[in-house]
């Protein structure tokens, strides 16, 4: 018994062991073969197949006229099931609420009634039947192979006793009561959808449809049948006005989605997961039609904006800021001064009270009021008061390159980004305006990649606005160029590095010109709904909003209820794909960190400076003209560091200096080693300045080339005074007054443009000592090159002296022509 028992057990033991060696050696085999195959894996790029018309359409015998029996049934069965529902009565009602709020407040005949309210709703016992149904015209695009415009003829015919009653209040106190039924309705309507100049469907009757109404009115409780054929051709001439061709309401729902033209308020943007985000630009349809090839920028930032604009010193942001008014106060103090990045007078946001106000930033620079340019403040005053309670403001940021801030496009880098140039005209004054955010001198160099997919690592540009010094990550990208058509095929990839500070993807097509690029459309998407959190690919369409705001449309649609000139500049695929990556750290600048890093200067310790706690510097931009706290001079440019512990001001340059001077008031050990300096005007200076305003800074009797030198020299000397940017513009009234109005614009025009080439010069001559100051290892070193960038906004700042007083000239000159 035991042995069988054992025979058995080895039985069952060798039996299992060769079904598992089996399985292991096929197993083997399996993945061996398995390996030699090359690896594919999931699709990386999205999949979107090109419409195409079925086959059975391209025959046009299908298309004539034809019963619509199939397309009752359907109807009335649903009509059946759905016309008590909660939902569908509640959508009757709110249209017909909203026809008797415009009845009230539009009409003449509304003056007579203080409130109408809807009584009782029938919708009757069955839909408008359709005799018959008849494609009357199918457009499709030779070339796109899109279908352009359906227009379907429908044989109406309605006897199910549509009913509604209202109660109606007179100014007089008096009651009124109306019930209408629809007995009969019947006409040749028409049922058009249409993607021009964007998707939109629209219902109207070729004629005066037969209407057949059963009136009911009371006055006062009591029936007064005299005005019941009054009503009843009253609703008959509404009918014609409103929905009998050419009339009709352009309509989206339910058919087609509208897209939202107004912009999510900052704080209702969600912060962004971190990860890695690939966009892809299919395709853009329905442009505006241009003569030069497009292309499109992309850009991730923490703001919204409409495009960047690059002048010879400095990098701006366009963006929209809307500001509501607040007791018929705006709570935006302005002011008008000299831009020297600009080289003319521009109206500048000075101060915001109103502490609801986070769009605008002081120091921005105002281009469009509602769509207006604004040249004077007094036409901006105007504007303001003239306006309803919300306004649109267009202006200009500046902001601050910190990375590589003259960065050059080498043609050996498999991709590029670039920025819009703008150049200053040397004949602007202060009358010149911005210009219109509609065009641009030279917008951004085109992408030179020799793929689609940009997978190689942009330069990224890091940059920090600078009235409230906040750094972000920009990642800025250019497609390649495409020629016009009416769908425009891109297909690009871009890779971009989400972190929680990028909260908007801003997008931009252009048309590249010969002489300057123009901006067809913009649109801003919140980052976070731009990552979605399935697996794969997300594909939507968005819309362009126009370049400026108040754009007219010329499209015969334009005088048609429920049209939408925002929606009249093309649209544009996109595609997401989002791969988080918590756990792990950007690599996008890893040494540039949410706010700047305190500036800190050692120097050596001995006894009595053990105890000595050193000054918290950190850059910040200034409202108004500051005195340095160590050298007691002022701060004319505004931007210079302020320690956080006693709110010491100082120059970049007095940094090292102040470290070594007089401790933080923080500290437990004070050094009083070094007293306050009392600078006193002497009476020499005053006749200086005097004859600064009497003589002007230019003596035509130098050589015209050593003119800007001795001006620049003579300005330096002088002392620190606030009232030397208005002494200029006042002492440039008289520049070369003696002279013929030609010969003294000449001589001016040449004077600006040796003005703008010094200016040029002398900012990048900054931007490289600001470059090499950060990459200063040793103290001495980083002090050294401190002082020679103060000295160098010194000079900036005498030169924006002379050019305002230049271009103060220059408008004298052309005031006394007028």
């Amino acid at each position: 018994m035991f042995g069988t028992l054992v025979f058995f057990a080895l039985v069952a033991l060798s039996f299992a062991s060769g079904v598992f060696i089996t399985l292991l050696i096929q197993w083997y085999f399996f993945n061996v073969y398995i390996n030699k195959k090359p690896f594919v894996g999931p699709a990386t790029s999205p999949s979107i197949s090109p419409f195409e018309l079925p086959k059975i359409l391209h025959n046009k015998g299908n298309l004539g006229k034809e019963a619509a029996g199939a397309v009752n049934s359907l109807l009335q069965f649903l009509f059946q099931e759905c016309r008590n529902t909660k939902r569908v009565r509640k959508w009757f009602r709110r249209r017909l609420s909203l026809e008797l709020e415009v009845l009230l407040t539009r009409t003449t005949t509304g003056k007579l009634f203080e409130n109408i309210v809807l009584r009782d709703l029938d919708l009757g016992c069955h839909l408008p039947a359709i005799r018959s149904i008849e494609v009357k015209n199918l457009s499709i695009d030779s070339g796109t192979k899109l279908i352009e415009e359906v227009e379907l003829c429908l044989d109406l015919e309605y006897l199910g006793g549509f009913q509604l009653s209202i109660d109606a209040s007179m100014r007089l106190s008096k009651l009124a009561h109306v019930s209408v039924k629809v007995n009969e309705l019947s006409g040749l309507a028409q049922l058009k959808f249409t993607r021009h100049p964007y998707t939109h469907w629209s219902f109207s009757f070729y004629n005066d449809p037969i209407l057949q109404l059963a009136v009911e009115s009371q006055f006062q409780g009591r029936s007064l049948p005299q005005i019941n054929s009054i009503i009843a051709s009253q609703i008959r001439k509404a009918l014609k006005r409103v929905h009998t061709l050419p009339n009709f309401n352009i309509r989206y729902k339910p058919f087609f989605v509208k897209t939202e033209l107004e912009l999510l308020e900052e704080n209702d943007v969600l912060e962004p997961p971190l990860g890695t985000m690939e966009l892809t630009i299919l395709e853009i349809t329905r442009l505006t039609e241009v003569e030069g090839p497009i292309y499109c920028n992309v850009a991730i930032d923490n703001i919204a904006w409409i495009e960047m604009t690059q002048t010879g010193t400095a990098s701006y942001l366009t963006v929209d800021a809307s500001v509501t008014k607040q007791s018929g106060q705006l709570g935006v103090n302005f002011k008008q001064e000299f831009v020297s990045d600009k080289y003319q007078v521009c109206i500048i946001v000075e101060s915001i009270s109103n502490p609801l106000i986070t769009d605008l930033k002081s120091g921005d620079v105002l281009m469009l009021v509602d769509g207006k340019s604004v040249q004077t403040l007094s036409a901006l005053n105007k504007i303001i008061k003239q306006a309803p309670s919300k306004l649109l403001f267009r202006v200009e940021r500046k902001i601050r390159n910190l990375v590589s801030p003259d960065l050059k496009i080498n043609e050996g880098l498999d991709c590029s980004y670039g920025l819009r140039n703008r150049v200053g005209s040397g004949d602007k004054t202060d009358s010149d305006s911005s210009n219109p955010p509609s065009s641009s001198d030279s917008p951004a160099k085109r992408s030179s990649c020799g793929s689609p997919e940009h997978n190689k690592s942009l330069p990224h540009l890091s940059v920090c606005s600078e009235p409230d010094v906040e750094f972000n990550h920009l990642q800025f990208f250019t497609t390649k160029d495409a020629a016009f058509s009416k769908v425009i095929t891109f297909n690009e990839t871009f890779k971009f590095n989400v972190s929680p500070e990028h909260r908007y993807l801003n997008v931009s097509v252009w048309t590249r010109g010969v002489d300057k690029n123009t901006l067809l459309g913009h649109i801003s998407l919140p980052v976070a709904n731009c990552c979605p959190s399935t697996v794969g690919h997300y594909i939507s369409t968005y819309s362009f909003l126009p370049p400026n705001p108040n754009l007219g449309y010329n499209s015969p649609l334009s005088t048609h209820p429920g049209f939408e000139p925002c929606l009249c500049y093309g649209d544009v695929l996109l595609s997401f794909s989002f791969a988080s990556s918590v756990n792990q750290s950007l690599p996008i600048i890893s040494n540039v960190n949410k706010t700047p890093p305190p500036v800190t200067i050692t120097t050596p310790i001995n006894e009595e400076t053990a105890q000595v706690i050193q000054h918290n510097f950190k850059r910040t931009h200034f409202e108004k003209v500051t005195p340095c706290g160590f050298c007691f001079k002022k701060i004319w440019l505004k931007d210079a560091l302020q320690c956080q512990e006693c709110l010491m001001s100082c120059h970049k340059k007095c940094a090292v200096k102040a470290q070594a001077g007089p401790s933080c008031a923080r500290s437990i050990v004070r050094r009083t080693s070094i007293q306050p300096e009392i600078i006193m005007t002497s009476p020499e200076e005053n006749i200086t300045q005097t004859s600064l305003v009497e003589e002007g800074l230019f003596s035509i009797s130098a050589a015209n080339g050593a003119e800007i030198d001795q001006a620049l020299e003579y300005l330096l000397s002088l002392p620190n005074d606030e009232n030397i940017m208005s002494m200029a513009k006042e002492s440039g009234k008289t520049l070369y007054s003696h002279l013929p109005p030609d010969m003294r614009k000449s001589r001016i025009d040449d004077m600006i443009s040796k003005l703008k080439e010094a200016i040029d010069s002398e900012s990048l001559k900054r931007q490289a000592l600001q470059r090499e100051e950060v990459s200063a290892e040793d103290a001495a070193t980083k002090a050294k090159v401190a002082f020679l960038v103060g000295k160098s906004e010194e000079r900036l700042h005498a030169l924006a002296v002379l050019m305002l007083h230049c271009c103060a000239g220059l408008q004298d000159h052309q005031d006394a022509l007028n």
